[in-house]
């Protein structure tokens, strides 16, 4: 049975996605890349991740180096992000039916955690960030050991196609949720296990599979 939910943050519990993508800009003439244009977003939305930054000719290895002057600009701003609506009421409800909530992100934890208290969610258990934009399999791989979980009992919520295949290598299963970064086509090509259109379908899939759990076991 599912004991614990792991989250993404940006995109899933937090709207950044403007805020990101004036921070991408604001860098691109420092690190000598394109900017991206309004028009560019959703052309850009239907690739992966490594795709987007060859389009805007961003090279992967300079990644590391971007992100933290990002992050701190990112610090700069958090007062004028929102949360996603239906978040935090959503995390209330998990939280009541007894279930860990933790973030796993590729932000900071001092950002997130400035997030949550400043908007009321401090409803978490942990917050990790994963230093390697491309490698959370490996953080919830050390997250499942480092709390004696199995990966049964670990649900993943994201919004990137990299989210859904993180959680694959990982063997847990995930909601991919369709109102952040990735478009539902995109996400869909990685064959979620669960994809959910708001914070309220999240609850109610995650009540279904505990409900069917807890029935398995007592048949």
């Amino acid at each position: 049975m599912i004991t614990h939910i792991l989250f993404d943050f940006d995109g899933t519990l937090v709207q950044s996605m403007d805020l990101s993508l004036r921070l991408l800009n604001e860098l691109s003439g420092k690190y000598r890349y394109r900017s991206v244009s309004p028009a560019d977003v959703q052309r850009l939305k239907a690739v992966p991740i490594p795709e987007r930054f060859r389009q805007i000719g961003l090279p992967l290895h300079r990644i590391p180096a971007i992100s933290l002057e990002f992050l701190s600009l990112y610090h700069q701003a958090l007062p004028t992000l929102r949360p996603v609506e239906g978040a935090r009421e959503m995390l209330a409800s998990l939280k009541a039916e007894g279930l860990g909530l933790s973030v796993l992100s590729s932000n900071s934890v001092d950002n997130i955690s400035a997030f949550l208290r400043q908007n009321g969610m401090e409803l978490f258990d942990h917050v990790f960030s994963s230093n390697n934009l491309f490698g959370k399999d490996r953080s919830i791989a050390r997250f499942l050991r480092r709390f004696g979980l199995k990966a049964r009992e670990l649900l993943y919520v994201g919004d990137e196609l990299r989210d859904v295949e993180a959680c694959r290598l990982a063997g847990v299963e995930v909601i991919a949720v369709t109102w952040g970064f990735d478009p539902a086509p995109l996400l869909r090509s990685g064959k979620p296990d669960f994809l959910a259109g708001t914070p309220g379908e999240v609850f109610e899939t995650v009540r279904r599979l505990r409900a069917e759990s807890a029935g398995g076991r007592s048949s």
